[in-house]
């Protein structure tokens, strides 16, 4: 049977740029100014009794409504904010990199260790750089103001998630990850974390490594002294998939190809003279909002690290 999440990647990759034109037309008749947010609470609504009737139905029609949840909504969210399919498409391939873990369970897997792999020693301080992607990622939608150029990252984007998405079909790997995290602290109690909600498999190529490079990127087209500063810190972020053992050397590898592959096909072409000067020269101010974001997500999570220390004293 078709795996459900699966299934919601093919219902958002259709149904979402079809329901956003359909959205879009239907509230013609409404002000521009109201315009968009009368179509975002028209769908919140539509999503809120969806999850409602999800959790109140039973058998194949709950799971029929959280196929649609899952893989309608975001993309037609996506394309609300956008107005743009590749966007859309970009949204509703996310959740598919989970279906394809579960897909994976009980096939032949792969482990290509190497002696490089074996001598770089489990380091969770690392963990801090490993999940600025989760950020870092993001930094086009800040640096960026050119249509055009903007929609080529999106393409960008949807490449590399394809090709990694081949790539954990054809050769379906193991992480290298340990039995368990030795230590104590914050960094030791976010690398558990991060182990307890990811995938064991989807190595390679590295999503990790490819986005990072994928943003690093697109910056570049946009100011060439925080696109270096910014494939520096893409570098750091594949060691650091090494250091917390949840890549090969081979899969970092993989990532960096996958993510210039795509710069070829889409970034590159793209003059960096068609960037206009104001936009240039605030770049790299508007990027430091990578750093605001990151730190204020990490005190967040040092709260919760902090919360479940003190919560078995408590008890």
């Amino acid at each position: 049977m078709l795996d459900p999440i699966v299934a919601a990647a093919a219902v958002g990759l259709v149904v979402s740029p079809v329901a956003g034109n359909a959205v879009l037309r239907g509230f013609e008749g409404v002000p521009e100014r109201r315009r968009r947010a009368v179509a975002w609470l028209s769908v919140a609504g539509a999503a809120c009794a969806t999850a409602v009737a999800v959790q109140l139905g039973s058998g194949r029609v709950a799971e029929y409504l959280f196929i649609v949840l899952l893989g309608a909504v975001p993309g037609l969210l996506a394309f609300l904010v956008t107005r743009t399919a590749i966007a859309s498409a970009l949204v509703s391939l996310l959740p598919l990199y989970f279906g394809i873990g579960a897909m994976t369970l009980g096939r032949p897997l792969h482990a290509p260790m190497t002696a490089f792999d074996r001598a770089v020693p489990l380091e969770p301080a690392w963990m801090i750089v490993y999940a600025s992607m989760y950020v870092f990622a993001f930094l086009p939608l800040l640096v960026v103001r050119d249509g055009q150029l903007f929609y080529r990252a999106g393409q960008a984007y949807v490449t590399v998630l394809v090709i990694a998405y081949v790539g954990f079909i054809l050769y379906p790997t193991v992480g290298p990850k340990p039995d368990a995290v030795i230590g104590t602290g914050f960094a030791a109690w976010l690398l558990r974390l991060q182990y307890s909600i990811d995938w064991p498999y989807n190595c390679f190529p590295s999503l990790h490594v490819a986005h990072s490079f994928v943003s690093a990127l697109t910056s570049f087209r946009v100011h060439k002294g925080l696109g270096w500063t910014a494939v520096l810190w893409a570098c750091l972020i594949g060691v650091s998939t090494l250091f917390t053992k949840q890549h090969y050397a081979v899969d970092v590898v993989g990532g960096a190809l996958a993510a210039y592959i795509a710069y070829v096909m889409f970034l590159r072409g793209y003059p960096r003279d068609a960037t206009q000067e104001s936009d240039r020269r605030r770049a790299p101010r508007r990027a430091l909002g990578f750093v605001a974001i990151w730190t204020l997500l990490l005190a967040c999570a040092w709260l919760g690290y902090r919360i479940t220390m003190v919560a078995p004293i408590a008890r």
